[in-house]
């Protein structure tokens, strides 16, 4: 008997090419729509999305780029080892070598899911000539390929974001960036970012539109506030939850703010006096600018509601002697009371002293 092995199968039909394409790309479209599952699950968890070989950079979905060619549920499932050139393509892409990149690029049609994982990988090494490449060579932009720029060495940031704005994409896209920025102290950034646009009052997906004036003023400097200021800031609430109808948002929040890993209400918040007395200038720098030092932060939520409140919750003394110096009533009762109420039970005695409450 003649042995089968080895021999080439019979070519397939027109209808059966057909078939197994549209098979493939039914799997793709589960593989997309898993992989958006799982990152949404993830961000909800607080944990990041990368699996298997995304551990490593080799992937990570990214719903707003289509999948257009069968080996993208590769790269969509963490397995892009199996797509031929493509771990070579982000070697390429990761150590700047232009000539193997556009061996690989022109040699064949490659779909718009591989390019943008080598943009990736280009961004995060702070290769801006690869990623011009890339760019010019139409690798699409994900509404999450700004953020990445954030991962780049610090001295390539600047030249990323401008070559992603030559490529059509603005800097108020997507809205969480703008606050991420802050986090990040990068000040030549942020006013680069300033100077073309950015709009501190815009809400992301979160809808906290507040978000950049109250990281700011709880986090920031002087300088910072008076930058988003410049910018448009609004001291009154964008949102519809927290609202604040006077121009109080900055100081609250500013008067609240609470060293890294404090919980005002898992036990009492002891800052040091340096930590205490830095938000001050700010606080004056927004009264300057037309906060209510009694202003009253409306919310469904169960929060300190009045600035002194908050500052006696964060066991800022200094700040409110300055706020009692300014005109605040120590007797507006919000959601846990009064500022008086609030230290009778959970405040220092010298917190106490300051409100004139009884130390027992």
């Amino acid at each position: 008997m003649s042995s089968q092995a080895g021999q080439t199968p019979p070519p397939l039909s027109l209808e059966e090419q057909q078939t197994r394409r549209q098979l493939q790309m039914h799997a793709i479209a589960r593989a997309q729509k898993q992989a958006a599952m799982q990152q949404q699950t993830a961000q909800h968890m607080g944990a990041g999305s990368q699996t298997g070989y995304q551990q490593m950079g080799i992937g990570q979905p990214y719903n707003d780029i289509p999948a257009t060619d069968p080996n993208d549920i590769h790269i969509l499932t963490g397995r892009g080892v199996n797509v031929p050139d493509f771990v070579k393509f982000l070697c390429a892409c990761r150590e700047g070598d232009l000539s193997t990149l556009e061996s690989i690029v022109t040699s064949q049609t490659r779909s718009p899911l591989f390019r943008h994982h080598g943009l990736l990988d280009a961004i995060n090494n702070g290769k801006v000539e690869i990623a011009r490449y890339l760019l010019q060579s139409g690798t699409p932009i994900s509404r999450k390929t700004p953020e990445t720029i954030l991962r780049a060495p610090a001295d390539q940031q600047m030249a990323l974001f401008q070559l992603l704005t030559e490529h059509g994409w603005t800097v108020n896209s997507p809205e969480r960036l703008l606050p991420r920025l802050i986090q990040t102290n990068n000040e030549p950034l942020l006013d680069w970012f300033l100077e073309h646009g950015a709009d501190p009052n815009i809400g992301g997906p979160e809808g906290d539109p507040d978000q950049a004036l109250r990281l700011a003023a709880s986090q920031g400097t002087v300088k910072l506030v008076q930058k988003l200021l410049n910018g448009g800031a609004k001291m009154t609430s964008n949102g519809f939850n927290p609202k604040m109808t006077s121009n109080g948002l900055g100081l609250f929040y500013a008067a609240g703010a609470c060293p890294a890993g404090s919980i005002p209400h898992a036990g009492r918040v002891q800052p040091s006096a340096e930590f205490d007395k830095s938000r001050i200038p700010i606080m004056a720098l927004l009264v300057e600018n037309g906060a209510d030092v009694n202003g009253k932060l409306e919310t469904q939520h169960m929060i300190a509601q009045y600035p002194i409140v908050n500052a006696v919750m964060a066991g800022a003394v200094e700040r409110v002697k300055w706020l009692l110096s300014r005109g605040a009533d120590p007797d507006l009762k919000g959601q846990y009371g009064s500022a008086r109420d609030y230290a009778k039970f959970r405040s220092s005695n010298e917190m106490k002293q300051v409100l004139g409450v009884s130390v027992t």
